[in-house]
């Protein structure tokens, strides 16, 4: 699970992703991205704070419900070669499966959009409003700007420092 473009305010970085998305559905993994209307996972936010009701921050990973990983590490090459980052390793399978369960409750429709490929190699989004399910074909909740400026980033040689 990762934000969607609507609740991510860093364009840059998930114009990153999107580059990788694609490739990362071929391959088998099951994508979900967060909705913006969300208050699962920031229910103390307010209009102040400018930015999207809801975003991830998280960087944790439960591995084979033996262990966890919970840090400042980004799955970047400037995480990896840059900055200085920290985390703990932890073989818990008592904490490995309360984060998983935790995890879980941002993949429910209510909170995110699941990202799948359509019979013809195209990328949707889909998720549940009001009892109904819903299909986007573009990035859900988004103007034609937001998506325009997101596709600009997306030309720029910048993946080494996102």
């Amino acid at each position: 699970m990762t934000n969607s473009l609507a609740s991510n305010d860093m364009l840059p970085a998930h114009s990153g992703y999107a580059k990788t998305r694609r490739r990362l559905l071929q391959n088998g993994m099951e994508l979900y991205e967060l909705r913006p209307d969300t208050d699962g996972f920031r229910p103390g936010w307010s209009l102040l704070s400018g930015r999207s009701p809801a975003a991830l921050h998280t960087k944790a990973m439960a591995f084979d419900g033996e262990a966890v990983f919970i840090g400042s590490f980004n799955l970047d090459p400037r995480s990896a070669v840059i900055n200085t980052e920290a985390g703990l390793y932890i073989e818990s399978p008592e904490l490995s499966e309360r984060l998983t369960d935790y995890m879980a409750t941002g993949v429910v429709p209510a909170n995110s959009y699941h990202v799948l490929l359509d019979g013809n190699g195209g990328i949707v989004w889909e998720t549940v409003k009001d009892g109904q399910r819903v299909r986007y074909r573009d990035e859900p909740e988004t103007g034609f700007r937001r998506r325009f400026i997101a596709d600009l980033w997306k030309l720029l040689p910048i993946d080494s420092q996102l």
